[in-house]
């Protein structure tokens, strides 16, 4: 256990001066794969033990239904933090979205947006081949999210509708833990919790994404305008939603949608192409086979789903380096898990990082090895010890969607340029990141495939 001070509960309590996920992953080697701790006056334990987590995230789901024992206003109620029926009724909704059918009619759009953010990075290649790829990334995700989910023609990889990319960037700041006063403001929430609902979770950023999905739903209501994407999926809910589904909560959805789908594919692809570059026979393989099974072919659904040492690498990328280096469940009601008695409002937390890198699981987790997760190793995988997506009931609705393009992407990509790392190549954990892993750049070197070739 990590012993409680008087009121203020467990470490860590100082958030702006640690990189959080490596404080878990250094109380796990510590005290084990389970322990507690308080975070502010609730109740935690702390587990990356496979079997615990079974059974919260599946066998036992409807005890632990939530991931945090808040309700919030119906303007706040996201996908991510939406609690029993609510979240029942969300999920449904969503769903529908993801379908192989909706992934294929997604994949031209992005493709078009892939050709023009790799054009961009030709012509920076002229002037400086040395570049920092994590705002390219960070555009080339939002423009992928904002064509195929709200039905917008941007161009942020660019540097265009920079307003935009920085307003989405912002929210993650905004969430983030950088100053003692942000990092008072947190302790006093954890202290007392109940006061995020009123006060909300979501910063304005996000309220205005929120509005800007209000507003496209109006705008094609009026003119009788259907896409078949994210927002009209959105529109037809709100003509059959009923209790507890509301409107404003409908709306609400656009917020994590755009958030998750925007920042966790940016920092993961950045993270790749870092690995990329400092592993060139990884990346070499990785342009075999993409000439292997595409070549010049069209890129289809179906023929990127045989990139499969491709796919290897994001998920050991995934793994060394996840976006989300935690996952939690709240208890519902007073159940017994593995013997250990737990009562309604104790936390379960599930740290995606320290499991990751323990070498049980994973063998010399420190090394950079996709063989990890190629088919016919898939039985040295331990079920739920790997968990960038979350795990269970809530697993991440857009697991599917974030494979698709990254894959789309890198493959583009690596046909026409060579990544070379250089001094400056690296991904940094910053400090102050609750729950995130988080790095300023991603910066490597390109060349032309054409040109190193000869």
């Amino acid at each position: 256990m990590v012993k409680p001070f008087l009121c203020f509960g467990s470490a860590p309590r100082a958030f702006h001066k640690i990189v959080y996920h490596e404080w878990y992953y250094e109380k796990h080697r510590e005290l084990g794969r389970s322990f507690t701790r308080y975070e502010g006056v609730t109740p935690c334990i702390s587990t990356i033990d496979p079997e615990f987590i079974k059974e919260v995230t599946v066998k036992q789901f409807d005890n632990f239904t939530d991931v945090i024992d808040i309700d919030f206003s119906p303007g706040q109620t996201t996908l991510d933090v939406s609690r029993g029926d609510t979240w029942r009724a969300l999920r449904k909704m969503l769903s529908p979205t993801f379908t192989t059918g909706k992934l294929k009619f997604m994949l031209q759009p992005i493709e078009g947006i892939a050709d023009s953010t790799i054009q961009f990075i030709e012509e920076k290649v002229k002037e400086n081949p040395e570049m920092d790829f994590k705002p390219i990334i960070q555009g080339f995700a939002l423009d992928s999210i904002c064509k195929v989910a709200f039905g917008m023609e941007t161009k942020c990889h660019s540097g265009e509708n920079n307003d935009l990319l920085e307003l989405s960037k912002g929210i993650m700041t905004d969430l983030s833990i950088t100053s003692p006063t942000m990092n008072f403001l947190w302790n006093f929430f954890f202290h007392f919790p109940e006061l995020i609902k009123q006060i909300g979770f979501w910063p304005e950023g996000a309220v205005k994404i929120r509005g800007m999905t209000k507003q496209i739903m109006k705008e094609r209501d009026e003119k009788d305008i259907q896409i078949g994407d994210f927002v009209d999926r959105l529109r037809d809910y709100k003509k059959v939603a009923k209790a507890p589904i509301t409107d404003e909560m409908i709306e609400a959805q656009g917020m994590v949608f755009l958030l998750a789908g925007f920042e966790t594919t940016a920092n993961t692809l950045g993270s790749l192409i870092y690995h990329l570059a400092i592993y060139p026979e990884v990346q070499e393989r990785c342009v075999e086979e993409i000439a292997d099974n595409i070549g010049s072919d069209d890129i289809t659904h179906e023929n990127i789903n045989h990139l499969e040492y491709l796919e290897a690498c994001i998920m050991e990328t995934l793994r060394v380096n996840p976006p989300a280096t935690e996952h939690d469940r709240s208890c519902v009601k007073d159940c017994v898990v593995n013997g250990i008695k737990i009562r309604k409002g104790v936390q379960i937390k599930l740290p995606t990082y320290a499991a990751h890198y323990d070498p049980e699981f994973f063998p010399e987790p420190e090394k950079y090895q996709p063989e990890r997760f190629l088919k016919e190793n898939a039985d040295n995988i331990i079920p739920y010890t790997w968990r960038p997506f979350g795990s269970g009931n809530r697993v991440c609705i857009g697991q599917r969607f974030a494979m698709m393009e990254m894959k789309l992407f890198v493959a583009k990509f690596l046909a026409k340029f060579k990544l070379i790392a250089t001094e400056k190549s690296g991904v940094e954990s910053q400090k102050g990141f609750y729950a995130f892993f988080m790095y300023p750049e991603s910066i490597a070197k390109v060349e032309p495939r054409n040109h190193s070739e000869e």
